[in-house]
């Protein structure tokens, strides 16, 4: 995993385990210091590489975290 990636990634799961969900593609380029683009090509990485999950709804999309067994993480 590239050094963008593993950035996005790590704050992406801490703010979830803070939180409880993911911060936006904008929240996540504002707060690393990147462009948006960077971020949503780091998002489609982890997806390709099976890390996180995104459920795309009507108005919004979810991101799920999965553990080192491929499981989700609240399963």
């Amino acid at each position: 995993m590239d050094h963008i990636t593993q950035k996005v990634y790590t704050h992406m799961k801490s703010t979830y385990d803070q939180n409880g969900f993911a911060p936006t593609v904008r929240q996540t380029a504002e707060q690393l210091q990147l462009e948006d683009r960077e971020v949503e090509d780091a998002i489609r990485k982890l997806e390709q590489l099976g890390r996180i999950v995104i459920t795309d709804i009507p108005a919004k999309s979810i991101i799920e975290f999965v553990d080192e067994s491929g499981q989700l993480q609240d399963e």
